[in-house]
C-alpha cells in the first residue's frame, strides 16, 4: 500500500466513523419523540454522548485526509480546485453548521430534562416531539447523503 491507499483507508474509516454517529443520533431523535416520561428522557440523553467524539474526530479527519489527498493527487490526479472537491468541502461545512444547531437544540432540552423543574417533563416532550429538532436531523442526513453521492460520483471530475 502507498500513501494514497493510506489516505484513502483514514478517510473512509473517518467517514463511516461519522455515518455511525448520525445513526445512533438517528435512533435517539426517534425514540425521543416515543418518550413518555422525564426518566426515559434522562436514559435517552445518557447514550448521546457516545455519538459526540465520533463525529467530532470524523468530520474533522474526514476533512484532514480528504484535503490531504488531493493536494496529493494519487492515481487519479485529482486536485484541491476540482468542482467536486469543492462542493465536498462546502457540503461538508453545510453539515457541521446545520449539525451544531441540531446538537444546540437538543443539548438545550437535555439541560432542561436534567433541571427537572416545574412543568419540566411536559416541555420537554413537547421539545422532543416538535418538529423542529427532526426537522434539523433530517436535513443533516440529507447533506451527510449528498456528500456521500459527491465522493462517490464526483461530478465535473
Amino acid at each position: 500500500m502507498d500513501f494514497y491507499d493510506w489516505m484513502l483507508s483514514l478517510h473512509l474509516l473517518s467517514a463511516f466513523a461519522v455515518a455511525a454517529a448520525l445513526t445512533l443520533y438517528t435512533v435517539l431523535v426517534v425514540s425521543g419523540r416515543r418518550m413518555a416520561t422525564l426518566e426515559q428522557t434522562r436514559t435517552l440523553f445518557r447514550v448521546a454522548p457516545i455519538a459526540t467524539p465520533l463525529i467530532g474526530a470524523g468530520s474533522v479527519l474526514v476533512l484532514i485526509f480528504g484535503v490531504i489527498m488531493a493536494i496529493d493527487g494519487g492515481p487519479e490526479d485529482f486536485k484541491i480546485w476540482n468542482a467536486w472537491v469543492i462542493i465536498g468541502i462546502v457540503l461538508w461545512a453545510l453539515l457541521g453548521a446545520i449539525g451544531q444547531r441540531t446538537g444546540a437544540y437538543y443539548t438545550a432540552v437535555q439541560e432542561l430534562a436534567e433541571s427537572g423543574g416545574e412543568g419540566a417533563e411536559q416541555e420537554v416532550i413537547a421539545r422532543l416531539r416538535a418538529p423542529t429538532g427532526a426537522t434539523l436531523h433530517l436535513t443533516t442526513l440529507v447533506v451527510f447523503v449528498l456528500l456521500l453521492l459527491d465522493m462517490i460520483f464526483k461530478p465535473w471530475a
